[in-house]
């Protein structure tokens, strides 16, 4: 299956000069790296980021990085639980020996 097979969805998007002016400047300092590429690539790859980036797209980096942030939190609270009823045993046991 060639590149072109793959890539089937296609609409038009209306760009800023701004922005077109900067997509072919990216497109220049590649091509003299002697990186082939043309605005269709560079559109791609910014479309690909920008998904990549959202907080609310399942399976985003910034999704599965707010999952695993929330599951450290939590894991974080019942360590803290754990550590204060192991601070408060150790003292019961030491009151013990003291004969308190």
């Amino acid at each position: 299956m060639t590149r072109k097979d793959k890539i089937k969805p296609r609409f038009s998007v209306g760009l800023t000069p701004d922005q077109v002016s900067r997509l072919d400047e990216i497109q220049r300092t590649r091509t003299r790296k002697g990186e082939t590429t043309n605005r269709a690539v560079l559109v791609r790859e910014a479309v690909g980021f920008y998904l990549q980036h959202q907080p609310d797209l399942v399976g985003s980096r910034k999704a599965i990085a707010r999952d695993l942030e929330s599951k450290i939190d939590a894991l974080d609270a019942k360590v803290e639980a754990v550590a204060q009823r192991l601070d408060t045993f150790i003292e019961m046991l030491r009151r013990r020996r003291e004969g308190g």
